[in-house]
């Protein structure tokens, strides 16, 4: 009997071997739990709310994704991007009654395709490194979990790099299964993704050489004329895009190809702004610190200021340099000895290489989101050639090491969770912005503007109050304090005329420092509506011509300032037109009406009259106006 028993659990043990042992079940387990994890972590932040870090730029305020006009989304950079698809993604989710504009379904989708990123580099680190399940699990838990990527998810803005990064796996992980027969349809398959990622964020002009890095791991020589010959194609329309980005981000429209909206502005430093030795001192800065933040990633936020004075401090400003160049020369050297350093190494580089501040974008000397892509590279050279090493010791090794790798996984995840709530809102955003760099004037114009926006005017006050007091130039933080005044003139209207005043003054100091903001002449005509229209006229007129998108809301109150001027024909042409786009509210037919009024054509005063009631039956102005017929 015992022996029967004892063949039962032999027999029963090499079952359970065999069944786990196949590549599809355990494929399959592997995957669900990535799935379940990274779902579990990320459901905390479907009640996140948009944030005023570009939200309103992407969806909030934007017209062109509030109107759904695709066509116009194809033909229209956004934020100084050209991405038509990641656009079209955001317009596709607003709901038709624009009121219910929620966050949640955009950060859902924002989740469920990093989750799919996810079981897509799984995939990809499976055939890349000959079925090593455990490299290819730990290496998608790092890319679901690490909380460097928190930003990438949860943020709304950033459905780009979810959505490019979806495009980019999909497109190498064709491009590998090209290697194996070398059949024309699936090189065609993977530039068809590769195509589809530039669409949806510039960075993907990098495929055609992580492409080439994959002909290095698989051993494809690249001393024959084949493997550059087939990607000439490919590199063109790299050019083509990347030519694109120049242009739009230094605020041009690539030769008429494209049509801006919006304010002009740019995003590429002017050449002089940094020397040459100082570009490369932030470029092996940020080389270094995302390598940093891989293992230790507790001092992590949205925004990381260029240093004082634009110079690196200390030893840092040579060894940061050196670190660089001692990995790039790794890289090289292990072309030979170690296939897996070069192809870590470099897919770190070449996915970060464009966001290495040698070319100076944007405000920032590094970004969380900008790790997105390359931690796929750090995290399969690290775990492969830990694998790789521990295999020759024996199971009690293997143990050990998956232990310390499940470890390390918890600990990002912690993190997580942590930065996850960090995006919950503006202030908790900013709040930790500040928390690491007390100073910064960007931190404390939006959690100021947030501040004003949720009611907090006091708050406001004091952040605005303290990036001025630090010597502050930007225009948004003179503009915020306009703004709050403008509110404290309604809450206490003892002193209304005293905190007009004050609100005129910060809006003019604002359009000293940046006089091509829209919105802070219309913001001035507003304040200067009812004690000087005349000045509130030319205020307005420059928002039009800064904002012709924002013309349902400008030209109603610049049609409100030619009333109050006595400028009645002026104020019944402009109101006609507000009418006419799509501005005919109950207050727009009224001033209408008393413009009509005002040229003695008292018929048509009393036809907007009883227009304006049809709209508000209990606007009481209206009413009593009424009363002179």
């Amino acid at each position: 009997m015992k022996s029967k028993s004892k063949a039962k659990e032999q027999v029963t043990e090499r079952t359970s071997i065999k069944i786990w042992e196949s590549p599809i079940i355990k494929g399959s387990i592997l995957c669900f739990l990535i799935a379940l994890v990274t779902f579990f972590i990320y459901k905390e932040s479907f009640g996140n709310e948009f944030v005023n870090w570009d939200d309103q730029v992407y969806v909030e305020e934007q017209p062109l994704v509030l109107k759904k006009e695709y066509s116009k989304l194809w033909k229209t950079p956004v934020s100084l991007n050209y991405h038509p698809i990641t656009m079209t993604s955001l317009a596709w989710q607003v709901p038709k009654d624009i009121k219910k504009l929620k966050p949640a379904p955009f950060i859902q989708m924002n989740v469920w395709l990093h989750l799919i990123n996810s079981l897509l580099v799984f995939i990809f680190i499976v055939l890349i490194s000959n079925s090593r399940w455990l490299v290819a699990f730990f290496t998608a838990m790092i890319f679901a979990l690490h909380p460097m990527h928190v930003e990438s998810v949860v943020w709304v803005s950033e459905r780009k790099d979810v959505l490019y990064t979806f495009f980019l796996l999909l497109s190498c992980i064709v491009y590998w299964k090209y290697l194996d027969k070398y059949a024309l349809k699936w090189l065609v398959l993977a530039g068809l993704f590769f195509i589809l990622s530039a669409l949806s964020k510039a960075m993907a002009v990098i495929i055609p050489i992580i492409w080439i890095l994959l002909d290095i791991l698989n051993g494809r020589s690249l001393k024959e004329y084949k493997p550059w010959l087939e990607k000439l194609p490919f590199l063109a329309v790299s050019l083509f895009f990347g030519l694109m980005t120049i242009s739009v981000q230094s605020g041009g429209d690539f030769g008429g190809m494209l049509t801006l909206a919006g304010e002009k502005s740019v995003a590429v430093a002017k050449a002089d702004v940094f020397t040459l030795w100082q570009r490369f001192q932030f470029a092996s800065y940020g080389f270094v610190q995302y390598i940093v933040k891989f293992f230790y990633p507790l001092e992590i936020c949205a925004f990381y200021p260029y240093p004082d004075d634009n110079k690196l401090a200390g030893a840092g400003s040579l060894l940061y340099p050196l670190a660089f160049i001692s990995m790039m020369g790794l890289a090289i050297y292990s072309i030979i000895k170690k296939k897996v350093v070069t192809f870590g190494l470099g897919f770190y580089f070449i996915t970060v290489a464009l966001v290495l501040q040698f070319m100076s974008v944007g405000l920032a000397i590094m970004a969380d989101r900008y790790s997105y892509v390359p931690y796929i590279g750090m995290a399969f050279m690290l775990f492969y050639l830990v694998d790789e090493r521990i295999k020759e010791k024996g199971n009690a090794y293997m143990y050990g090491y998956t232990a310390i790798a499940g470890i390390f996984v918890i600990f990002l995840t912690v993190k997580t969770k942590s930065q996850i709530e960090v995006w919950k809102h503006s202030e908790n955003l900013w709040t930790q912005v500040l928390h690491y760099y007390p100073k910064e004037d960007l931190a404390l114009a939006n959690r100021g503007n947030n501040r004003g926006k949720i009611g907090n005017i006091p708050g406001a006050m004091e952040d605005f109050e303290k990036a001025i007091a630090d010597g502050c130039q930007r225009a948004d933080v003179y503009e915020g304090l306009g703004n709050s005044y403008g509110t404290m003139s309604d809450q206490q209207p003892e002193k209304k005329q005293e905190f007009v005043n004050k609100a005129i003054t910060m809006y003019k100091r604002a359009l000293e420092i940046d006089p091509t903001k829209g919105n802070i002449y219309y913001n001035l005509g507003i304040a200067q509506l009812q004690t000087n229209p005349i000045e509130s006229i030319k205020a307005f007129t420059e928002a039009l011509k800064i904002m012709p998108y924002k013309e349902t809301d400008i030209l109603p109150m610049l049609g409100m300032s030619q009333l109050n001027s006595t400028k009645y024909q002026e104020a019944i042409v402009t109101l006609t037109k507000a009418i006419e786009i799509g501005a005919a509210t109950d207050n727009t037919y009224y001033h209408r009406g008393l413009s009509f009024y005002g040229t003695g054509d008292k018929a048509k005063a009393a036809a907007d009259f009883s227009k304006a009631l049809e709209i508000n039956p209990n606007n009481e102005d209206v009413k009593k106006h009424l009363l002179e017929f």
